[in-house]
């Protein structure tokens, strides 16, 4: 019984290490992340520190009365999160700005 443990014991390294390479971009992974908060309360996103005081760049009042908030990220990258201000739930989320600045590495 022990043989057969041994192989599989020693094949998980290999398995773990497999899969930690991940075929997300850096941009595909900032897109998740920021995805990640919708439904999720403007005041406490599902992602620690994405709508922090101190990156918020401005508010705006939208057409269909939601406001949207402006982030400032790194280099030109700008995230935009908007919320019903009454639930104050996050109900959509947009980009401005490179590929390159808007990303998190995986």
């Amino acid at each position: 019984m022990m043989r057969k443990i041994k192989p599989l014991w020693l094949g998980w390294p290999f398995l773990l290490m497999l899969s930690s390479c991940s075929a997300l971009t850096p941009h595909e992974n900032f897109k998740a992340h920021m995805e990640f908060n919708v439904g999720s309360s403007i005041d406490k996103p599902r992602e620690p520190g994405v709508a922090l005081p101190k990156y918020l760049l401005g508010s705006r009042t939208l057409q269909n009365g939601n406001i949207e908030n402006e982030y400032q990220d790194r280099g030109t990258c700008r995230y935009f999160f908007e919320f019903n201000p009454e639930t104050r739930i996050i109900v959509g989320w947009r980009y401005e700005g490179s590929e390159k600045d808007c990303a998190i590495v995986p």
